[in-house]
């Protein structure tokens, strides 16, 4: 009996730390870019590169306890998994890591571009007319030189806004899959097309040329073109210099 008393009793003891073994698992880790900082909801956004580019982008709980800047590469070792929370100040799910194990950040990988990208896109919708309530929505990123997971991070970045989940079409791909009609002029009923379109023929050395614009028909487009970013010896794609209206 006292043996029985005395397993059962050790048992109980190491029950916590057999849960906290169970619980913790093993490192993993996630290889991201940093896409956008949101300081008010603490949050990141990240478009998982490299080994980790599988996984989908994503909204991360932060806690500022580590210095980031958009366009890292970082580095998050972690345990137990991430966990989905809500948060008052964004309209996705974020998610915390149960433990974070280490975060580091490769300078040598420094990227901001897309970053630059977003902020143009999302100053030129809200300057004309506001993004809305569209109930459908496109963002044409395929004439950038952006890899595809920061594509979609923006993409992510802009359903977060609008509350609608983006197609990656251009106009062409629209109309050929049906979304748009011609009556009498090409135009796209149910939503918008926002679009980056890199100038190659004006870019040159470290500076670079962009056009971004919201197409509805081809009577309802706004467009900023000879929008211009320059990197300098850091690598650091520096704030967007806005250029001239377009509208038609």
């Amino acid at each position: 009996m006292k043996r029985l008393l005395l397993f059962a009793l050790t048992a109980l003891l190491l029950l916590p730390l057999l849960c906290s073994c169970i619980m913790t698992g093993e490192d993993e880790t996630l290889t991201a870019r940093i896409v956008r900082i949101y300081p008010d909801a603490d949050a990141i956004l990240l478009a998982p590169m490299g080994t980790s580019e599988g996984q989908p982008p994503l909204f991360l709980y932060w806690e500022w306890h580590e210095e980031l800047t958009e366009g890292d590469c970082m580095v998050l070792t972690y345990r137990g998994g991430l966990v989905e929370e809500k948060s008052p100040y964004l309209n996705a799910p974020v998610y915390r890591p149960k433990k974070t194990v280490s975060v580091t950040t490769d300078v040598k990988r420094f990227d901001n571009l897309a970053s630059v990208y977003l902020q143009t896109l999302i100053d030129h919708v809200i300057e004309n007319a506001g993004f809305g309530n569209p109930s459908m929505l496109s963002v044409d990123l395929s004439k950038t030189s952006l890899p595809e997971n920061e594509r979609t991070a923006i993409r992510l970045a802009i359903e977060e806004i609008t509350e609608t989940v983006p197609l990656a079409l251009s106009v062409t791909a629209l109309e050929e899959a049906g979304y748009l009609t011609k009556d009498p002029i090409l135009a796209w009923e149910d939503g918008y097309v926002l679009s980056v379109t890199e100038s190659e023929e004006k870019s040159y050395g470290t500076k670079k040329f962009f056009r971004v614009g919201r197409w509805r028909s081809g009577l309802a487009a706004t467009s900023w073109i000879d929008n211009t970013t320059e990197r300098d010896e850091n690598g650091v794609w520096s704030p967007y210099v806005k250029g001239r209206l377009r509208q038609s």
